[in-house]
């Protein structure tokens, strides 16, 4: 073959390299609305509807589970291709209702009831989660009154909005601990840079700037309290991923679930009490 040959070959090789990362980015952006029928009604709470602004002024849908006396809450943020009432996320609030915490939870945007049509994997989520901060501090929750709990993409969202904001403490359930390594990790060493390629030009994303684990180590030195919860035959997101964020904050809770698969630490018989222990351990005045 002619060097031209050579060169239209490699040309075309890397046209169709690079179309097939930006389809695949085009794809897995975008998520599954789920619609499970589960409210906090499933545990007698009452609740209301109401809507949250993101940073970047996206309504999203949320329920707001009133509290009690002491102004404390939480804000739950589910993973990809699940909603506010995903059957992992609902049982955390008997606990937190018994500890008189007023819960607020969101839709992410692109997820359940709430706009946009594309995912990020946590990167701009960050901004619906902010939204939710902003929402309550409006309602008098101060930043140091809330605890954020989150799962999967949510987990390692609320990690990196925790370390630039003054929250009381974080629940991280199987989040990742940077996004590169995880999408490294499900696609492989030859999809993953053109994939990193095409979300910088399809979501303005870059995978390897959105790193919880740097995130866990700035909690770290703030002493802000952070309970991981991660099943060691997770094969969603490996549970190295807890490791790494446990090494970068050594002094923080890590429960290790044997065998349990991904967001499934809530089948457990000891969740509720681990989790009340951990939250009812915060102490001080809300």
């Amino acid at each position: 073959m002619t060097e031209a040959g050579l060169a239209a070959s490699a040309a075309a090789l890397a046209a169709g390299y690079l179309g097939a990362s930006l389809q695949l980015v085009w794809r897995q952006s975008r998520p599954r609305r789920e619609a499970t029928g589960l409210s906090p009604a499933l545990y007698g709470l009452d609740f209301a509807e109401v809507r949250v602004k993101s940073r970047d002024g996206l309504e999203l849908a949320a329920w707001w589970v009133p509290g009690g006396r002491e102004r404390k809450a939480a804000l739950l943020v589910h993973g990809l291709n699940a909603s506010k009432g995903s059957p992992y996320v609902l049982p955390a609030l008997p606990v937190y209702a018994q500890l008189g915490f007023g819960v607020l939870l969101v839709d992410l945007r692109a997820h359940g009831a709430s706009p946009g049509g594309r995912t990020t994997l946590g990167a701009l989520e960050l901004r619906d989660v902010l939204g939710g901060l902003d929402w309550l501090a409006q309602r008098g929750y101060p930043r140091e009154a809330v605890v954020l709990h989150g799962w999967s993409m949510g987990a390692s969202t609320v990690l990196r909005v925790a370390a630039g904001e003054s929250v009381r403490a974080v629940v991280a359930d199987s989040g990742y601990a940077r996004l590169s390594r995880l999408l490294r990790q499900r696609m492989g060493p030859w999809l993953y840079p053109g994939a990193a390629l095409a979300s910088r030009w399809l979501l303005g994303v870059n995978p390897a700037a959105v790193a919880p684990e740097a995130a866990a180590a700035r909690l770290r030195a703030a002493g802000t309290p952070l309970f991981l919860l991660h099943g060691n035959a997770d094969r969603t997101v490996p549970y190295d991923h807890a490791l790494r964020l446990h090494a970068a904050y050594p002094e923080a809770r890590l429960w290790t679930l044997e065998g349990f698969p991904h967001v499934s630490a809530w089948r457990h018989p000891e969740y509720a009490a681990r989790l009340h222990a951990f939250l009812s351990g915060l102490g001080g005045r809300w």
